[in-house]
């Protein structure tokens, strides 16, 4: 798969992943709970005063949904990371009050964050 290469491509996955985790509807509901509860790399943005946040890994890639999510075997941080930054301006790191926030919004959504992102890293933010 292609990775994202400017904001309106970014926005039409955080759109898609948005869908899913509003709609409260399995299978789609369960994969966007999983995507957030083991990600490690976020685009945090800000909604009306509450922070949602959307893993590196599924909005990195052109025109994503979970079909799509599921059969990329070559999926990768270390691909999407570059590109998002790349729109961003700048590269995802630690931020202790994003993470803090990150906690509240896996609450909302009826689970605990783990400690750590996937294989124990520590979870980094672009804002």
């Amino acid at each position: 798969m292609r990775t994202v290469e400017n904001l309106n491509d970014l926005k039409a996955n955080i759109k898609t992943l948005d869908k899913y985790l509003n709609s409260k509807k399995d299978p789609e509901y369960g994969f966007g709970l999983n995507l957030v509860k083991r990600g490690t790399c976020f685009i945090a943005v800000n909604d009306n005063g509450h922070y949602k946040f959307y893993p590196s890994r599924f909005v990195g890639y052109v025109g994503n949904s979970m079909d799509a999510h599921l059969n990329n075997e070559s999926k990768n941080g270390g691909v999407t990371n570059p590109a998002i930054s790349s729109i961003l301006g700048s590269k995802p790191a630690p931020n202790p009050v994003l993470d803090n926030l990150y906690r509240e919004y896996c609450e909302t959504l009826g689970f605990l964050a783990n400690e750590k992102g996937s294989f124990g890293v520590e979870r980094k933010y672009w804002v």
